[in-house]
C-alpha cells in the first residue's frame, strides 16, 4: 500500500471511490454516534502538512482508484509518553489520485466528481476533520517499537509509476493502541474507533492505522450499491472505502 509522505496521527476520514476488482479486506471501524471530547492535559504539538495526510482507495467490481488529502491543519497532545488528544483537519480542495497522476484530463475529472455534491460537497463542506476523542493502549511499551518497524517495512511504498496497490494490505496486524475519535465529513459527525501501530519515544511520535467506512453513512450516497437496480452490470460503487493514515513527526524537548 502506498502511504504519501509522512502521516499524522489517527486523522481517520474519508474518501471512496471509483474502481477496483473488490472490496478492501481491512478492519472495519467501529462506528457510533459523536463522543463528547473532554478536556485534557499534555503539550501541544503542531503537525504541518508535510507530516501528514490521509490516503484512501475505493473499488468498484471493474476496478478501483487510490490517492490521497492534503492535511490543511493539526496538532496532537502528548503527556507522560501518551496521546491524549488532537485534532486533523483535511482539506477536500487538495485530493489526489494517484493512480491518474499521468492522465490531467481524467484526474480533473474524477476530483471534480469526488468534490462535488454527489460525494463531498466540498463547496459548502471544505474540510473534513477527526478528533481525538480516546487513546487505549493495547500492547507493552517494550512491543511497541518492533510491532512498528515491522508494520513499517510492510507498508513500503511501492516504485513511483506503480499503478497497482495491494489492497490486502489496508488489514491491520499487529496493533498497539485502539483509537477513538469523531470523524466529520460533509457536515456530519460520527464516533469511529479504529486499531493502530504507534511508538512514542522522546523526540517522536509515529504511527499506522489502516481501517474501512462506509462512507453511506456520512451522506455519501452516489453509486450507492444497496441501490443498485442491477448488479450484474456493475452500475454501482462499493460503498466501503479503505483509508490508511500514517505519522512520523519529530517532538519538541518538553512534550514528555
Amino acid at each position: 500500500m502506498k502511504i504519501i509522505k509522512s502521516t499524522s496521527l489517527l486523522a481517520l476520514a474519508i474518501l471512496v471511490l471509483a474502481s477496483c476488482s473488490s472490496k478492501p479486506k481491512s478492519d472495519e471501524a467501529k462506528v457510533s454516534e459523536a463522543e463528547e471530547v473532554q478536556e485534557v492535559t499534555g503539550t501541544e504539538v503542531a503537525v504541518s502538512n508535510t507530516e501528514a495526510d490521509m490516503e484512501w482507495v475505493g473499488t468498484k467490481p471493474t476496478g478501483r482508484h487510490y490517492g490521497n488529502i492534503g492535511l490543511t491543519e493539526g496538532s496532537i497532545k502528548i503527556d507522560n509518553g501518551s496521546i491524549t488528544g488532537g485534532k486533523l483537519v483535511f482539506d477536500l480542495q487538495e485530493i489526489q489520485v494517484k493512480d491518474l497522476a499521468d492522465d490531467e484530463e481524467s484526474h480533473a475529472k474524477l476530483v471534480g466528481h469526488l468534490q462535488s455534491a454527489d460525494f463531498f460537497d466540498a463547496a459548502n463542506h471544505p474540510k473534513a476533520t477527526f478528533e481525538i476523542v480516546s487513546v487505549k493502549n493495547l500492547s507493552t511499551a517494550e512491543n511497541m517499537a518492533d510491532k512498528y518497524n515491522a508494520y513499517s517495512n510492510k507498508m513500503e511504498q511501492p516504485a513511483e509509476g506503480e499503478r497497482i496497490m495491494e489492497i490486502e494490505d489496508y488489514k491491520l496486524a499487529g496493533a498497539t493502541h485502539e483509537v477513538t475519535g469523531n470523524l466529520t465529513m460533509r457536515g456530519k459527525t460520527l464516533a469511529i474507533t479504529v486499531p493502530a501501530v504507534v511508538n512514542i519515544t522522546s523526540d517522536s511520535v509515529k504511527a499506522y492505522t489502516n481501517f474501512s467506512i462506509d462512507r453511506t453513512k456520512w451522506g455519501l450516497m452516489y453509486g450507492d450499491e444497496s441501490k443498485a437496480v442491477d448488479k450484474a452490470k456493475d452500475k454501482f460503487i462499493y460503498n466501503t472505502v479503505g483509508i490508511g493514515l500514517k505519522l512520523n513527526a519529530d517532538l519538541p524537548k518538553d512534550a514528555m
